[in-house]
């Protein structure tokens, strides 16, 4: 499916600006999807900056959480997550002495360290893989996930999940370096048999960046067109490659022994793994209509988007509804206080005089999920049977199966029902 209309028009982004520091900062104690982490300190506790504040004790492959200020602990609140759900997360104000940003940042001599060692690490300073930002989880489960390293590859994705976005499209170009540091080092842990760069069609810079790497037999370079979407999906990267490469594993096996890893991912690994800090700061895509300009920002886990649109000079009283991640892949939160989390990549400010009106939302019949839908299912009718437990036939429940999950039917649905989650929902159970 072509989407030129969901590109054409945003202005190309060519540099990266860091955030102001805020007051207060609210951390989520979920970073993964499905894993809440264990808070380890409680009102009136102080902080540093860099300090574990929660872990999950289910699992040691999951990512710790740090505080991005230094200051003190106020307490656990509930708070809106980027997912659309609720949360809890931890409050603290903002005192003392930071422990590293503003001074000269130290350098860790990473070669030679083993792959153990740098195992360890990656779990430690708290890296999560946002290649899915539905689905994000711990960079180190995702590399002990991989079945065979002897015939593992990693999946290098330089473009956006979501055409609305220029997170990973904008660090590919202005932080190819830091990417490609990320990329020696999960070669140093994991020793693939080949490394694919999956770059977009018209991106002559990141191409050009990877020219020296064409040479390497163990670097293959895999041509996107970002136009023709859904392309960012593990299971359309790896039937390109497949197709591109000739391949004669089939894509089962090739998703099964590869690690796909997205732009951002490697950045904020870079930072962290090669400095030795934990992972506090992100990179968001901040836009919309009612922004006079937009930008993707550097910004401190726990930052609230309120105060990401205030230091873009909107007023918070303009805003009519804030869409995460994309209109595509994304949602739509309810409040300007929800925080960022590690799998924030955009955050997307939509004037009220735009916004849809929530309240008495109903599908219309107008067929427009329908007619979009590459996987030609009814998203309609799936949402009115699970919805509204309207008795439907089961070759409808069973189309389910075949959703590609590309978020096109939210996309042109008028009254903006979450139709791609409730296919997905009925899609779980059918995989059951």
């Amino acid at each position: 499916m072509r989407l030129d209309y969901a590109i054409k028009k945003k202005d190309i982004i060519q540099s990266v600006a860091t955030a102001f520091l805020p007051r207060k900062v609210l951390i989520p104690l979920e970073q993964e999807r499905g894993v809440l982490c264990a808070p380890l300190v409680k009102a009136g506790d102080a902080v540093q900056e860099g300090q574990v504040i929660a872990e999950y004790s289910g699992s040691d492959d999951s990512a710790k959480i740090h505080s991005s200020i230094p200051g003190v602990a106020l307490g656990i609140k509930n708070c809106s997550a980027s997912d659309g759900r609720y949360t809890s997360a931890i409050e603290i104000k903002m005192g003392g002495r930071f422990s590293h940003t503003g001074k000269n940042e130290r350098s860790l001599e990473w070669r030679g360290m083993g792959p153990k060692t740098l195992q360890n690490k990656i779990g430690a300073l708290g890296v999560v893989n946002t290649f899915s930002v539905r689905e994000p989880r711990s960079l180190l489960a995702d590399i002990k996930a991989v079945k065979d390293f002897s015939e593992s590859r990693i999946f290098v994705r330089l473009f956006d999940e979501d055409p609305s976005c220029q997170t990973d499209s904008t660090l590919a170009r202005v932080h190819m370096e830091k990417i490609l540091t990320g990329v020696d080092i999960l070669k140093e842990i994991m020793e693939p048999k080949e490394v694919v760069f999956a770059c977009p069609k018209n991106g002559v810079a990141v191409q050009t960046a990877l020219l020296p790497y064409r040479s390497d037999p163990k670097n293959s370079i895999l041509i996107v067109d970002t136009k023709d979407y859904p392309c960012a999906k593990k299971a359309t990267l790896a039937a390109r490659y497949k197709k591109a490469f000739k391949s004669d594993q089939s894509e089962r096996t090739i998703i099964e022994n590869s690690l796909f890893v997205d732009a951002e991912t490697l950045v904020v690994f870079s930072d962290a793994l090669v400095h030795d800090i934990p992972v506090e700061r992100v990179y968001v895509h901040v836009s919309g209509d009612c922004l006079k300009s937009s930008a993707v920002l550097k910004v401190c886990v726990g930052e609230s988007f309120e105060n990401l649109a205030k230091q873009l000079g909107l007023e918070p009283r303009k805003i009519g509804k804030v869409v995460v991640n994309g209109f595509l892949r994304g949602v739509s939160v309810p409040s300007l206080e929800t925080p960022v989390s590690k799998s924030v990549k955009s955050v997307s400010f939509v004037a009220k005089k735009d916004a849809t009106d929530y309240s008495n939302a109903f599908c219309v019949g107008c067929g427009n999920c329908r007619s979009a839908c590459p996987a030609k299912i009814y998203p309609d009718i799936i949402y009115a049977h699970v919805v509204k437990s309207i008795k439907t036939p089961q070759d409808f429940i069973r189309s389910s199966l075949l959703c590609i999950e590309c978020g096109v039917c939210d996309s042109v649905c008028p009254t903006k029902l979450p139709l791609s989650e409730i296919v997905k929902i009925l899609k779980d159970k059918q995989n059951v």
